[in-house]
């Protein structure tokens, strides 16, 4: 039996923030990673042209997740959830 689309579409919408929210929280945790270990061997995180790209995707992602109305806030919490 298939699924009526307006109940698809609401699965497929929760499915999506779900995946937008792990990733900006996955990535916000990949730039506070990178920061720590170039901060740990005594070098500035802030020049890094890892970091930067890290930090690129991340504020792509952070958009991306705000579009869909979480929070910044909701994101920082998930990535400290995720650590």
């Amino acid at each position: 039996m298939t699924k009526p689309a307006w109940l698809q579409s609401q699965l497929d919408d929760r499915a999506r923030t779900s995946d937008v929210l792990r990733a900006a929280a996955d990535q916000m945790n990949v730039c506070r990673d990178i920061a720590a270990d170039l901060n740990a061997k005594g070098q500035d995180h802030t020049t890094d042209p890892f970091w930067q790209a890290a930090v690129g995707e991340s504020h792509r992602l952070v958009a991306e997740a705000e579009a869909l109305g979480i929070d910044i806030h909701d994101l920082g919490e998930e990535a400290a959830r995720r650590r």
